[in-house]
């Protein structure tokens, strides 16, 4: 198949029809093989936004993130630690720190109640706490790990999908967070509209997704934080794509720019090699490898308690952040 404009999908976040094939899919287990097999990725000639054409079923993605997305200490599970939490993983706490210095610049008073849709370990909601002690913190979160830790961490827990929670929920929002979850959705337009109708009015709404710049997607770009291949996400945002969803969704966007390290260009021969770094771990017996994380001689290895790049924007980085207000009228 050539990069020729076909009909063949419609967009989901414009409902164009006239999409551009850019390339096959890029797999790494053997589950993503089975369910993104005939996957392409697309790009939409109206709004830019790249996405994978066609796509799993809700079902097959369900059984996806159950069975494969924390397998093998996959997703921070491996250094998980509810006893040293936040500190048990410095990633996880360098973004969450980050996210909530970015948000502060923007929140006009002090948010009563916060939502962080697909929480995770709960890094975010605690670098927020920190800021607004008295605020109610809520998070949707599947993930049983997960949400130990969130409850451990007297956060309100909502265990089932997004799409169910925000309907049932009660009252307004003040604050809600969507980190590095929007790209994992079937239809992040839906998502936008039952978000805006839980959001309070002037309330404001945070993304974090993968940054993919223009052009990249038949390019090979590479960071060690950044996912070097397409599993498991649905869309590909940039600035634009990213700003004209939200736009259209009916919020005004406030701030939408990259942040992080930033990405290097690598060799097609490269980019098929694998990241050593992980390569090696797979090899060494979990109690070695937590042994050898504790030694002194490992520490140049280790994401430090004060990442900077976390904190910086602009250019060629590999996330993309913005912030949106909800109109009050």
């Amino acid at each position: 198949m050539t990069a020729t404009e076909t009909a063949n999908g419609i967009c989901v976040s414009c409902g164009g029809t006239s999409l551009q094939t850019e390339r096959r899919y890029r797999t790494k287990t053997s589950h993503g093989k089975a369910i993104f097999r005939d996957s392409w990725l697309r790009q939409c000639n109206r709004c830019g936004l790249v996405q994978a054409i066609p796509s799993p079923t809700l079902g097959e993605l369900a059984d996806y993130y159950a069975v494969d997305y924390r397998k093998n200490c996959c997703a921070g599970a491996d250094v998980a630690d509810i006893s040293k939490f936040p500190h048990d993983n410095f990633y996880y706490l360098n973004r969450g720190q980050s996210i909530a210095e970015l948000v502060c610049q923007h929140l006009t008073s002090a948010p009563e109640r916060i939502l962080d849709i697909g929480a995770g370990y709960g890094h975010i909601l605690y670098a927020l706490g920190q800021r607004f002690p008295s605020a109610k913190r809520e998070a949707i979160e599947l993930s049983q790990i997960c949400v130990q830790y969130l409850r451990a961490s007297g956060i309100i827990v909502h265990a089932k999908p997004a799409e169910e929670a925000l309907p049932e929920m009660e009252g307004y929002v003040d604050l809600i967070v969507i980190s590095h979850v929007f790209e994992h959705l079937l239809n992040p337009h839906e998502m936008l509209r039952l978000i805006r109708q839980r959001l309070a009015p002037g309330g404001l709404l945070y993304i974090e997704v993968p940054h993919i710049p223009p052009g990249a997607e038949n390019r090979y770009i590479d960071n060690i934080w950044a996912p070097r291949y397409d599993e498991p996400h649905i869309t590909f945002f940039s600035q634009k794509p990213l700003t004209t969803l939200l736009e259209a969704a009916g919020f005004d966007v406030l701030f939408c720019d990259t942040a992080g390290q930033t990405y290097k260009r690598i060799s097609a021969l490269q980019f098929h090699l694998p990241h050593w770094r992980w390569f090696l771990q797979k090899l060494i017996p979990p109690r070695v490898f937590h042994f050898l994380r504790r030694q002194r001689f490992t520490t140049a290895l280790k994401v430090k308690e004060r990442e900077e790049s976390f904190y910086q924007y602009g250019g060629f980085r590999i996330w993309l952040r913005s912030l949106s207000r909800k109109p009050v009228s």
